[in-house]
């Protein structure tokens, strides 16, 4: 175990808070798929805990693994971002009805303003569909302690518990106080097929004691005293939800404040603060979840449902500025003197990526469907080449649809671990339903976006361990295509001719652009250097 300073108080970032929060707690396993802002929460555990780490091969099984250790009476925390949640909602929804054994939290991480993501939505909704707690942290500390408390409620509940964090929380610093180490729940597996096998006659029980586990949970809330209330007699006040609290602090003692850091809580909670207040602003991220509430109780309600504030994009300190006199001006300001210049994204210099656009433009597909990753910066100029980007693994399955509308030479782009993550599935169904394309896997051996995590095609587990390697290759022949070419992208004039020649095949043609990313590349030379360097000079020339 490193980082063993129990007592001690460091600066940590939000995730790796996390991470701690999680090996205090006593875990067993730590599951997940990479995703930003959630990634760092997964590394920090591999960095700093003894036990088992696994990136696995998409959010679904992560979760599933992590249920599958929460049977054998061990803790285990899954993280993911918030749109790997709706792969893992299938899992989720079942798992709640069913309940756990050891404890089971699920870490996620949602993005407002979408700065690494397709979309920005909001958690909480399904902590609330599936019935399950959800724990929403203002700071580094706080995500730390209420990874604790969610295994400790997870396990007197019998539930999963979800812990919400935004991307302000997982990649920002602030001060935590260490604590000890929890030992690890013993084994103890036991058939319970009662509570084990979703089947009809089962699910109804499970169901009803589901929401019979509801009012348990209002009450630990209570008990918690997470929702806490600032108001001594103030006219004005705030309802904050995680990092909201955060900001409205800011906002000095003009304003009576609802802290909220647990759901589900009695709406008294709410009815009790609003009355009597002559404004009442609502700062959450995300959707107007906890506003559509206040409304229930007050008219002087004001947030995003009424416009005041942007129900997109992050919430900031300054949320409230142009509501509040004399705001920016002075030391309070968070304004910068002038507009940051726009910077937007583009593929690193070196990357294979660029050599394999080149190609491609070159030989004109008719439309190519793209997909989550790195690649997907073929949209932008000088490439212009990548058409439509949707989800992970869509890629594949958009192509199959347009060709089968009588659309020919339709390319789809994806790249290695996304193709593992989902994108098998739409390549066996293009197969069985005789589609018509050009599939372009891009194999750059990393999950280069979140920042070059291994993958099952590198062979190298989440600790830098050997693991199982699998064959790209044979994975592909396997689901039956017509045929497979492997090029190396810097080859181009060589790449060229054979993007042209599958373009006009009929059937489903893979093309393998294989290179790993620039900065895989500089790892490996690093660690052959460091090799190197422990080579005795007299058996250097043998």
């Amino acid at each position: 175990m490193k980082l063993n300073q129990v007592n001690q108080e460091i600066i940590m970032l939000g995730d790796d808070a996390i991470g701690r929060g999680a090996i205090e707690a006593g875990i067993s396993l730590a599951t997940s798929y990479p995703g930003t802002p959630a990634t760092q929460i997964l590394e920090y555990i591999a960095h700093n805990f003894d036990g088992e780490v696994e990136w696995a091969v998409n959010e679904k099984v992560s979760l599933e693994t992590a249920i599958g250790a929460s049977y054998a009476g061990k803790r285990a925390l899954c993280s993911m971002k918030h749109v790997g949640l709706n792969v893992a909602s299938d899992a989720l929804m079942t798992a709640a009805y069913l309940g756990i054994k050891g404890g089971l939290v699920l870490a996620v991480s949602d993005d407002p303003s979408a700065y690494s993501s397709q979309n920005e939505q909001d958690s909480r909704f399904y902590a609330k569909f599936a019935k399950i707690p959800c724990l929403e942290p203002c700071d580094s500390q706080e995500a730390k302690d209420m990874t604790i408390m969610a295994f400790e409620l997870s396990e007197k509940m019998g539930l999963p518990v979800m812990l919400r964090t935004v991307t302000r929380i997982c990649h920002a610093y602030s001060p935590v106080r260490l604590g000890t180490v929890r030992e690890q729940n013993p084994l103890l597996l036991r058939k319970d097929p009662a509570n084990m096998i979703a089947v009809p006659s089962n699910v109804l029980r499970c169901h009803r004691n589901l929401i019979e586990k509801q009012e348990g949970l209002r009450i630990w809330g209570e008990k918690s005293g997470l929702n806490r209330t600032f108001k001594n007699g103030r006219k004005k006040g705030i309802i904050a939800c995680g990092i909201g609290y955060v900001y409205a602090k800011e906002y000095g003692p003009e304003y009576a404040i609802l802290k909220i850091s647990y759901y589900p809580f009695a709406e008294t909670l709410i009815k009790d603060f609003v009355e009597g207040l002559e404004e009442i602003w609502v700062l959450e991220e995300g959707e107007p979840f906890m506003e559509e509430i206040a409304r229930r109780y007050s008219t002087k309600v004001k947030g995003k449902i009424s416009g005041e504030i942007s129900i997109t994009g992050e919430l900031g300190p300054d949320v409230l500025s142009e509501y509040i006199p004399d705001w920016n001006t002075g030391q309070r300001s968070y304004m910068p003197s002038k507009p940051l210049p726009a910077r937007p994204p583009v593929l690193c210099p070196g990357c294979p990526h660029s050599k394999l656009y080149t190609a491609l433009k070159a030989v004109k597909p008719t439309f190519t469907a793209g997909d989550i990753g790195c690649y997907t910066l073929g949209a932008n100029p000088p490439y212009q080449i990548v058409d439509t980007c949707l989800c992970m693994g869509a890629g594949i399955s958009k192509a199959a649809g347009i060709s089968k509308q009588g659309v020919k030479r339709v390319a789809a782009v994806i790249g290695d671990s996304t193709f593992i993550h989902s994108g098998i599935p739409a390549l066996i169904n293009a197969v069985y339903n005789k589609a018509n394309i050009l599939v372009l896997i891009l194999d750059n051996s990393a999950v280069a976006m979140t920042g070059n995590q291994p993958t099952p095609l590198t062979g190298i587990t989440a600790k830098g361990e050997e693991g199982g390697k699998i064959s790209l290759e044979e994975l592909c022949r396997s689901c039956g295509v017509n045929s497979i070419e492997v090029v190396d992208p810097f080859e181009v004039e060589k790449t060229k001719a054979i993007l042209k020649e599958k373009l006009d095949a009929q059937g489903v043609n893979v093309v393998i652009s294989r290179r790993p990313c620039v900065f895989v590349t500089r790892r490996l030379a690093k660690m052959r250097r460091k090799a190197i360097t422990h080579i005795h000079p007299e058996k250097r020339a043998q």
